[in-house]
């Protein structure tokens, strides 16, 4: 008896050891509601409509201010107005929109950020660019873009984005990520979770679906097979708002995502048909989206890969 005893006390000890580890370093939900947020980045950004895609020429703050993309109706759906700016221009990178432009795309010499003439923000979420892939001076460039927003707001968080492109290509600055980390900045590697899918490194829990590069890249041309997909840019950002709120992506909506009421670039048929002409390909991304243990699958992926924190391996 006496030792029956014992050994219940042990697994008490135990047991309120694990509640109290548990307690300790589960994260506090985190809202956004009423948060102003800011998207810095390039085409890998706006092609799968985590903001919606503006004309390079749309220069101006307000005109690219109440971006109503992909993050937004996540945000949404939990309860949180939020105010999200879209200054992403397609083929620029950090330099391109912190400096003089010299992206040639119609605006080279053009100053970006003179533009911003409201730089008071609560988050800024950067993504640097393709043409950056081989960029010596990554951390420099980041630091441009994070201190010109600290001096409207100190306080102000910032969220890097990995794109896939820059695993293809072996992009010089990954290993430098986890320096951005340390200064505070909040990864979102979504680019490693769509590589290790495309490559089968990863397998989706419960799949019905056959997964390839073309269920998350678009096929426009022979040269344009890297921007994401609209059901990449779902995963882009509904990662984003599960590493910035601490909430899990289990369970998350997408029923916006296919909604042209919202926007007629949230139209699967539309999109298939303008980015999937290269040799008549294919793809199964309308499929995944509509195969609910696909969806769950992909979406416990997104905890898996924002829990194990890959990045700080490279």
């Amino acid at each position: 008896m006496k030792k029956l005893l014992s050994l219940l006390l042990v697994i008490l000890i135990i047991m309120a050891t694990f509640t109290g580890c548990s307690a300790k370093t589960n994260k506090e939900p985190v809202s956004l509601d009423g948060k102003k947020i800011m998207f810095i980045g390039n085409s890998f950004t706006h092609y799968g409509n985590v903001v919606i895609k503006k004309d390079q020429t749309i220069q101006s703050q307000e005109e690219r201010s109440n971006d109503q993309g992909y993050f937004y109706q996540i945000c949404k759906k939990n309860g949180a107005e939020v105010s999200v700016t879209n200054w992403c221009y397609g083929g620029h990178d950090l330099s391109s929109l912190f400096e003089v432009c010299k992206a040639n795309r119609g605006c080279d010499g053009v100053i970006h950020k003179d533009d911003i003439v409201d730089k008071n923000f609560d988050y800024v979420v950067m993504q640097q660019g393709s043409l950056a892939n081989n960029s010596t001076d990554f951390l420099e460039k980041c630091e441009l873009v994070m201190n010109f927003f600290r001096e409207a707001n100190p306080d102000v968080k910032f969220v890097f984005l990995v794109h896939e492109q820059a695993h293809t290509k072996g992009a010089v600055w990954i290993p430098q990520v986890k320096e951005l980390e340390k200064k505070g900045v909040t990864i979102v590697d979504w680019g490693k979770l769509v590589y290790d899918l495309i490559n089968g490194n990863v397998k989706v829990p419960n799949a019905t679906q056959e997964y390839n590069k073309n269920s998350f890249i678009v096929c426009k041309s022979k040269e344009d097979g890297y921007h994401p997909n609209i059901l990449t840019g779902y995963i882009t950002a509904l990662m984003t708002y599960c590493a910035i709120t601490g909430e899990s992506a289990v369970g998350q909506d997408y029923s916006f995502c296919n909604d042209s009421s919202i926007h007629p670039y949230f139209n699967f048929l539309r999109f298939r048909s303008t980015y999937y002409t290269y040799k008549k390909a294919t793809t199964n991304f309308a499929e995944i989206f509509d195969s609910q243990s696909d969806m769950e699958g992909i979406q416990k992926l997104i905890d898996k890969y924002l829990a194990k924190k890959t990045y700080l391996k490279y």
